[in-house]
């Protein structure tokens, strides 16, 4: 691994960074969503007679790429000019627990807003 040094002075003399756009100029094409699974794991240093961890929920945000039939795929990244993805992970149905769709604060209710 190599690691950059950056100075200060690099740092400043970046441009700003563009305001917050609104989450509707910009949604990504696949939604927005949180997984809930039970770990699917191997472990070679587990002995026989070790508890297994069967209430051990992981709980993964990404982008859904597909949605079965076997399996849910979700992406970390999504790369400009139809490049692709990063970080895709797949997650088979059958140790899926639940799937929500994560939708912007102002669809979610405005739980906060008086006038709501």
């Amino acid at each position: 691994m190599r690691a950059l040094r950056v100075e200060q002075d690099t740092l400043a003399a970046l441009p700003a960074p563009e305001p917050i756009a609104s989450v509707e100029s910009e949604a990504p094409e696949h939604p927005l969503v949180l997984v809930v699974w039970r770990d699917a794991f191997f472990d070679f240093d587990r002995k026989p007679d070790d508890e297994p961890r069967t209430d051990y929920l992981v709980h993964t945000v990404g982008f859904l790429l597909s949605d079965g039939p076997t399996f849910l795929s979700l992406a970390q990244e999504v790369l400009p000019d139809d490049d692709g993805y990063r970080a895709v992970t797949h997650i088979p149905l059958a140790i899926v627990e639940r799937l929500t769709e994560l939708a912007p604060a102002a669809e979610a209710g405005d739980e906060d807003d008086p006038a709501a």
